[in-house]
C-alpha cells in the first residue's frame, strides 16, 4: 500500500464510490431538474405567483436539500481519502470532483441560501419589494452551482469506471 494509507480505507473505496455516486448524482440531478424546469417557470411569474412557488418549494425541500448536499460533499472528501493510494489519475479525478462540489456549495451559501431563508417568511399578499432582485440572485446561484455539481458527478463517475485505475 502506498503513502501509508490504512488498509481499511483502501478496502472501503468501492463502497465509498457507490455512496458518492448515489449522493452526488441525486443532488446534481435535482439541481439540473431545477435549472431546466423551475428556473424557467419562475422567470415568467409575477410577484404573487413567484412567492407562492418559491415558498412552496422551500417548505417541501428546504430541510432535505442542505442535508443531501452536505452528505454528498462529505462522501467526496472521504472518497479522496480512500483513493489516495490507488493511483494519481483516480486521486486527481476525485479531488477535482470535491473541488467542483465545494464551488457549488459556496455558490449555494452566498447566493441561494440567503434567498431560501427569506422565502419561508414571504406572504403572497405582500411580496417583498425586491422580489425580482432576489429571484435573479437565486437564479444566478442556481446557474453557477448546477454545472459545477454535474461536472462533479461526471468526475466521480470517471473515478469509478475508468479502467487501469489501480496503483501505478
Amino acid at each position: 500500500m502506498n503513502n501509508g494509507l490504512p488498509a481499511v480505507l483502501e478496502r472501503a473505496t468501492p463502497g465509498v464510490l457507490f455512496v458518492s455516486l448515489l449522493l452526488v448524482g441525486l443532488t446534481a440531478g435535482s439541481f439540473l431538474a431545477t435549472q431546466l424546469g423551475q428556473v424557467r417557470v419562475q422567470s415568467r411569474l409575477d410577484a404573487r405567483d413567484f412567492v407562492l412557488v418559491k415558498r412552496s418549494f422551500e417548505e417541501a425541500l428546504g430541510r432535505m436539500m442542505p442535508a443531501l448536499t452536505i452528505a454528498a460533499g462529505a462522501s467526496l472528501l472521504l472518497l479522496v481519502m480512500t483513493v489516495w493510494s490507488t493511483g494519481p489519475v483516480r486521486l486527481t479525478l476525485a479531488s477535482l470532483a470535491a473541488l467542483c462540489w465545494i464551488g457549488a456549495v459556496v455558490a449555494t451559501l452566498v447566493l441561494n441560501a440567503p434567498v431560501n431563508a427569506l422565502a419561508t417568511e414571504w406572504s403572497q399578499e405582500s411580496p417583498p419589494a425586491n422580489w425580482e432582485a432576489l429571484r435573479d440572485q437565486w437564479h444566478l446561484g442556481q446557474t453557477i452551482r448546477t454545472p459545477l455539481a454535474v461536472v462533479s458527478f461526471a468526475l466521480v463517475t470517471l473515478t469509478a469506471v475508468l479502467p487501469g485505475m489501480g496503483p501505478e
